[in-house]
């Protein structure tokens, strides 16, 4: 299960015409990790994060409520078992690399 979650997680985090909603909840926890224990999203990882968002119409509810979602919160205990070079390293691998620091 934790595997499935990853790899969704990193080979889906920043493509938003393969999410659904459910997916981006989760993609919203473990960007939040991301972007305060490690090097965060670039200008283009940012960009491609808003328009997921905005997608699912997920731009009108604050980040805030959408990181207790226990979806996202999934998301983010995935995240930090897999620590800073681990999600970074499987996003490299999927490809997502150029949206991370």
């Amino acid at each position: 299960m934790k595997k499935i979650l990853a790899i969704t997680l990193l080979t889906s985090t920043l493509s938003a015409q393969a999410l659904s909603p459910n997916e981006m909840l989760v993609v919203v926890g473990a960007v939040k990790y991301y972007n305060e224990n490690c090097a965060g999203l670039n200008h283009n990882g940012v960009k491609q994060m808003n328009k997921g968002l905005k997608r699912f119409k997920m731009d009108e509810t604050p980040i805030p409520i959408l990181e207790q979602n226990p979806l996202a919160i999934s998301g983010y205990q995935t995240a930090v078992k897999f620590g800073c070079m681990g999600t970074k390293r499987e996003a490299h691998k999927a490809g997502y690399g150029k949206y991370i620091n």
